[in-house]
């Protein structure tokens, strides 16, 4: 693939994510102008495991793993729970189920596991309040605050107008489901602190679901086996401490900081916003968001 043949804005990166027929989310990332560029940097892309042969069906297009067989480095934001690290336990290759194009999954040169996703393409616009963002939130010392959950960003790449943010590969935040009331509560009273946090920035998600909710959990076994020491056993979230992320900020409103507080109010729908017209918003709408009157955004708790 020649730079000219490169999508030029995020909806068309988008569509192309199994068009035309026969393609693959991953198809885009594959040109090795683009890999070559990834690996100048310290991040090796996971691969497919069609292309690492191990199977031909519709799902080995889609599952990606490590590029290497080492195991991941601890890197600060990821935990096991004990039942993976008992003697005789099998440890399962890690696994990324791409579903979307704008994003992959990769190793650094030290082994350690993150998520790179394209945020914007210079010259289109539908990417830059998503960085404009993510940058208020994950740069500087608002970074280091304790009440802020936005996924931290680890490093930002650009490529051919083609701008890329790294992340830590997390996982979904209830897989597996809440063992009792204290957890749910302690995920709610998190996520409610991540979005006041948001809120004082002067930044509105518009896209709160627990799909975009995620936590520091490395992945793999999640329940005792036969082979379990009965100490290890106990509530899954006991393992570690629980620290749930807010991800995923792309339909997110940036704020200038205006003292005029009233004129912080949008129009429309999120999707639209962000140039995915005709696509499905994924989410039930808000009342206002369909009145087609000006709304505050940070109404955004009915999502959740």
């Amino acid at each position: 693939m020649t730079f000219s043949e490169w999508p030029n804005t995020l909806p068309e990166w988008r569509d192309r994510c199994f068009k035309p027929e026969g393609s693959w989310p991953y198809d885009l990332w594959k040109p090795e102008p683009l890999q070559s560029f990834f690996r100048e940097h310290g991040y090796h892309l996971w691969v497919t495991m069609h292309d690492r042969g191990l199977g031909d069906d519709h799902h080995h297009y889609l599952a990606l793993i490590p590029p290497n067989d080492e195991p991941r480095r601890p890197d600060g934001y990821t935990f096991v729970t004990r039942y993976q690290c008992e003697p005789g336990i099998i440890i399962h290759r890690p696994n990324f189920i791409q579903l979307r194009n704008i994003h992959c999954a990769a190793r650094t040169i030290h082994n350690q596991d993150v998520l790179i996703r394209l945020i914007s393409i210079n010259g289109d616009a539908t990417g830059d309040e998503h960085y404009k963002a993510i940058r208020r939130l994950s740069k500087g010392q608002t970074a280091y605050r304790g009440g802020n959950y936005a996924l931290p960003l680890l490093n930002e790449l650009e490529f051919n107008r083609l701008r890329f943010v790294v992340f830590p590969l997390l996982s979904i935040g209830y897989i597996p489901w809440f063992y009792n009331v204290d957890e749910i509560f302690d995920y709610l009273v998190q996520v409610f602190k991540g979005v006041k946090f948001c809120h004082d920035n002067l930044i509105a998600h518009l896209d709160l679901d627990s799909d975009n909710i995620l936590f520091n959990f490395l992945g793999a076994r999640t329940m005792p086996d036969g082979n379990t020491e009965s100490d290890a056993t106990g509530p899954f979230r006991s393992h570690f401490p629980i620290r749930y992320y807010i991800n995923d900020f792309e339909t997110a409103i940036f704020f200038d900081k205006d003292p005029d507080s009233a004129s912080r109010k949008i129009t429309g729908l999120p999707n639209v916003r962000v140039g995915r017209i005709g696509q499905y918003y994924g989410r039930e709408y808000a009342p206002e968001m369909l009145a087609g009157d000006p709304y505050c955004p940070s109404r955004q708790m009915y999502g959740i």
